[in-house]
């Protein structure tokens, strides 16, 4: 050990690493690094450490510990970005990390409970562990994303749509949750189904659809639709023909469309050809948040859509709806 004045030690390599118990060769990568640059060079051209570099190594080593990255410890040490943060973005990889390995553990639990696993069993339960939650809302806004182009989908439309498509992966999932995940991932792949709701999409979304009249209008179908189904009432009665009529009205309204017979049909093919996969789609996200899939997707749009049925019936007789 030497000194420079009778108030500052200073310390040569090997001395740093005595005292610190971290190893010459760990120190010198540091330095390397220009995390810990020697305070000065002897004579003899080697490194000089002080009190400070004392401590500065024990916060590099403390850090190290926690799992911060050496680039995230440069910039800290640099004074470009504060402990705190450099703490919490720690913090969030750590419970990320968790979850990973809650969500690994799962996985394992699902295989062992088959008497005789398989690999295609493991490999179909170990699909989940390789997504995040941001991987499969990437998945889920690529999709809609190819839905839009070509259409004049608004952005916040189509933001709600990609916030209502995407689950909440949890982090100790069943085999029937897991299931549910690997299904979904597949709808969203399936270039057929991806091409009809884009059809659909661009059908809708023309220049002169108007999101906002069109929305609130299928809120308040929705909701007369749920009260009609509590009062046990028939879709084909008069209660169905006057919830279809409005319906047919103002989606009228917010397509620049007039209310006629072909604007029925198109509401009636849009159902017949998207029902099956949607309705199942809501499924899957209901097992995926732990509630009853038979609630997920209900009867409110069967039922007005069989009341759009018998309108167009009346409208074939009649001339009008």
């Amino acid at each position: 050990m030497s000194e420079t004045n009778h108030s500052e030690k200073n310390y040569t390599i090997g001395e740093l690493a005595k005292l610190s118990g971290v190893s010459v060769r760990t120190i010198r990568f540091y330095s390397d690094r220009k995390l810990l640059p020697p305070r000065l060079r002897s004579a003899s051209n080697y490194r000089i450490y002080s009190d400070d570099d004392v401590a500065r190594l024990d916060l590099i080593r403390a850090l190290r510990q926690a799992g911060i990255g050496l680039e995230a410890i440069g910039k800290l040490l640099a004074r470009r970005l504060p402990l705190r943060q450099v703490l919490e973005m720690r913090l969030q990889t750590l419970v990320a990390e968790m979850r990973a390995q809650r969500r690994i553990a799962a996985t394992l639990r699902a295989a062992l409970r088959t008497a005789d696993p398989t690999e295609a069993d493991l490999r179909r339960l170990w699909t989940m562990t390789h997504l995040s939650q941001t991987q499969f809302r990437a998945a889920v806004e690529q999709f809609y994303d190819k839905v839009a182009a070509g259409a004049h989908i608004d952005d916040a439309w189509r933001q709600q749509m990609v916030d209502a498509a995407t689950p909440t992966l949890p982090d100790e999932p069943t085999p029937a949750q897991i299931d549910a995940w690997n299904e979904i991932m597949t709808i969203l792949s399936d270039e057929s189904y991806l091409a009809e709701i884009k059809a659909g999409a661009q059908t809708m979304w023309t220049k002169d659809f108007d999101p906002n009249v069109y929305a609130k209008a299928a809120n308040a179908t929705f909701d007369d639709v749920k009260a009609a189904i509590a009062r046990k009432e028939d879709p084909k009665g008069e209660t169905g023909l006057r919830i279809a009529r409005a319906w047919l009205e103002a989606s009228a309204q917010a397509m620049q469309r007039e209310p006629d017979r072909s604007l029925i049909q198109w509401h009636l093919d849009q159902y017949h050809r998207h029902h099956d996969r949607a309705g199942r789609y809501q499924q899957l996200l209901a097992i995926l948040r732990g509630d009853d899939p038979s609630d997920a997707f209900s009867n409110e749009w069967l039922w007005i859509h069989t009341a759009m049925g018998v309108l167009l019936g009346r409208n074939d007789e009649s001339g009008h709806a």
